[in-house]
């Protein structure tokens, strides 16, 4: 009787560590499927600031968007958008040094990075937020915060 109930338990110790690396393994797939989605949003985002592309921005942005600059600033999307695509932002490259994107189910992301950036007269290092939402089949981008790091 005893043996029976060793040998049971450890099937249902087996088959629970099974069923916990299928979860990772899932959990890891679904994970690398959502970075991979947030990756191309950052690829449009990005290329569509090189075109000054209003519409795809536009569509790229939430409805509800605010992005808190480094000085504390806040701008809603249609003044954020504006910015990017006056032409008064002069820059010559954005380098993303670290980044690291954690889901929160399958419609929420918060991507927590930092990047160089340089125009003709500085660089300057960023440490920044960007929160992703997917209220329906893509994801848009519902905040973000830049915080300038401090030269040493």
């Amino acid at each position: 009787m005893k043996q029976n109930f060793y040998k049971l338990l450890m099937a249902v110790i087996f088959a629970s560590l099974c069923g916990f690396a299928v979860q990772a393994q899932t959990k890891q797939m679904t994970d690398e499927k959502l970075t991979s989605e947030i990756t191309m949003l950052r690829q449009k985002l990005v290329e569509a600031i090189g075109r000054r592309d209003k519409k795809t921005l536009e569509s790229l942005y939430a409805a509800d968007f605010t992005h808190t600059h480094a000085s504390g600033q806040v701008d809603d999307k249609s003044k954020r958008i504006a910015a990017l695509i006056s032409g008064d932002m002069t820059i010559e490259s954005a380098e993303v040094n670290e980044i690291n994107i954690r889901f929160y189910g399958k419609t929420m992301a918060i991507a927590i990075g930092q990047s160089t950036i340089k125009n003709k007269d500085e660089t300057i290092k960023y440490r920044w937020t960007l929160v992703y939402v997917k209220p329906d089949k893509k994801w848009q981008i519902a905040a973000s915060q830049a915080t300038r790091i401090a030269e040493k």
